[in-house]
């Protein structure tokens, strides 16, 4: 073997590991789901309403323990069938869902992020593909 060889087989052995390190390590990541007592007074029905192109938009959210973990449930009249969010998180005081969803047949990635504003109130801050379209609003728990 000449060492070039030797150079490259211990590169390609190490992007190896690397990648089995990762393939092992992302369910636990993936598993790393918020715990109901670490969601606090999020726990609940929220209404949010989110300012819009079209105007003011209703999501109803719910928010509840399933297996000592978080998940959301959100519907619309836009879209009714309830959509199921498993990956929910806390960043400091906010509460973040991030779910992949799907509109009249165009796939997108969304992140709703809610900020405590008093007492059973929030802002919203619902995210569409990384920054390429968002909207704020507001949320009330029922």
């Amino acid at each position: 073997m000449l060492p070039a060889d030797t150079t490259r087989i211990g590169t390609m052995a190490r992007l190896i590991g690397t990648v089995a390190l990762a393939l092992v390590l992302s369910p636990l990541v993936a598993s790393a789901q918020l715990a109901p007592a670490d969601a606090g007074s999020f726990i609940g029905n929220w209404t949010l309403t989110l300012d819009s192109p079209q105007g003011a938009m209703e999501q109803s959210v719910v928010l509840k323990d399933e297996g000592g973990k978080v998940v959301a449930e959100m519907s619309s009249q836009i879209q009714p069938e309830t959509q199921k969010v498993t990956d929910v998180t806390k960043d400091k005081d906010n509460l973040v869902l991030k779910f992949a969803g799907n509109f009249q047949g165009n796939p997108f990635d969304a992140v709703i992020t809610m900020t405590p504003d008093g007492t059973d109130k929030v802002k919203v801050l619902f995210d569409i593909n990384g920054g390429q379209f968002s909207m704020n609003g507001t949320g009330v728990k029922k």
